[in-house]
């Protein structure tokens, strides 16, 4: 069940335990994580790093995590994580995702403050947390110090719950002493200072990027000083890479893969704590509830000015945050009494509240729409992914 990611996130702090967010990039990682999360009965993240998003069509797998997570029994939400820049965070809310990441840690402190701020207002507006980063994780070897490159720079509490305070952030990832990539030699954790952090911000989502190499008493560590989501992805690629290794047939090891993602996702998710939380969860973390907004009007107007009209407002309004589908289209019942359509669906309530007031939504509506268009009705539907519950519409006329 698609579940609200700040809600999972808030369960965990309270009750001290730590979810994962594991990085996918395929439905059979995907398929992998669910399996290994239902076994374990724990909240998940499903997370997507922006940087993976060149070796796959985005828009393609987010439609397939999006299904998949609102048919999983277990509570599942859906990480955009690692995020460079306003736009691609903009796109991440009209794709699906839950929650946001904008990593400006290679930054200088004003400089990060402040992108942070502004994508903490724009996922705010749509409904979805944001995380920050204060401190800079870097890589290890090959790719991973690539995308990462430079050395470790350490958080400081009390740069860390300033760095809260000014930007809004909701969760902060931390550097204690882990890397991006696996560890090469003896990871040396910096326990005292997460706990220090802890203690500054109590209520704060802690993250933990970076992690890949460490024994389970050292994720227990981690988890006792304060983690509450840890990001999870290098040992799940190696982990698939060897079991299929064994096979020649893609279909075998696509399968074997799949069983050992499983397999690593149940074991880390009982080593952070969260095994058995999933259905506790439910309790308080709401269901994301996506918003179906669709008008029916008439034209006063040249009829053949509706279709430019259309491909206008699609392109515009198709731009806006949160607005996960836009269409239009004409009605093929003869005279109808309201031949023509508009079709939106919004990734939350919020999102389309926010739509309401944009000022290049209001700015289409006064002129190119409303004045043409008196006659009309607008129905809000809150839509449930199928999961057999329907929600009562409101309908206005205006």
């Amino acid at each position: 069940m698609l579940v609200a990611a700040s809600a999972l996130l808030q369960h965990a702090v309270a009750n001290r335990y730590a979810i994962g967010a594991y990085d996918i990039l395929d439905t059979t990682m995907l398929e992998g994580v669910l399996l290994g999360a239902q076994r374990a009965e724990a909240p998940v993240l499903i997370s997507i790093a922006e940087v993976h998003t060149d070796q796959f069509d985005e828009a393609t797998l987010l439609a397939a995590v999006v299904e998949a997570a609102a048919a999983a029994p277990g509570t599942v939400a859906i990480h955009y994580d690692h995020g460079t820049t306003l736009d691609r965070l903009v796109r991440a809310t009209q794709l699906g995702y839950t929650s946001l990441m904008i990593d400006g840690s290679h930054l200088e402190w004003a400089e990060n403050v402040a992108l942070t701020r502004r994508a903490a207002a724009l996922a705010h507006a749509v409904g979805f947390p944001l995380e920050g980063e204060i401190g800079y994780v870097p890589g290890e070897e090959g790719k991973d110090a690539e995308l990462h490159p430079g050395a470790i720079r350490y958080t400081e509490p009390d740069e860390a719950e300033a760095f809260v305070t000014e930007t809004g952030c909701d969760w902060l990832a931390v550097s204690i002493g882990t890397v991006h990539g696996r560890f090469r030699g003896e990871p040396q954790l910096d326990l005292e200072r997460l706990a220090a952090i802890r203690a500054r911000l109590p209520r704060t989502p802690l993250v933990i990027h970076g992690g890949t190499g460490l024994s389970d008493e050292q994720f227990r560590a981690l988890v006792a000083a304060g983690a509450n989501k840890i990001n999870y992805y290098t040992a799940l690629v190696e982990t698939a890479a060897a079991a299929a290794i064994d096979y020649r047939r893609w279909d075998e090891q696509r399968l074997a893969a799949r069983e050992a993602i499983a397999a690593e996702v149940e074991r880390t998710c009982r080593v952070w704590g969260a095994a058995g939380h999933a259905n506790v969860v439910l309790d308080v973390a709401p269901m994301v509830t996506p918003v179906e907004h669709v008008i029916f009007h008439c034209w006063s107007s040249d009829v053949s000015d509706v279709a430019a009209m259309q491909a206008e407002g699609v392109a515009t309004l198709g731009a806006l945050p949160g607005v996960r589908r836009i269409a239009a289209g004409v009605a093929e019942t003869p005279n109808a009494p309201y031949p023509y359509l508009w079709a939106m669906t919004f990734a939350t309530p919020e999102a389309l509240a926010h739509f309401r007031t944009h000022p290049e939504h209001q700015r289409f509506a006064d002129s190119r729409f409303r004045p043409f268009a008196s006659e009309r009705i607008t129905i809000d539907f809150h839509l449930t992914y199928g999961n057999g519950r329907c929600a009562t519409p409101k309908s206005s006329r205006r």
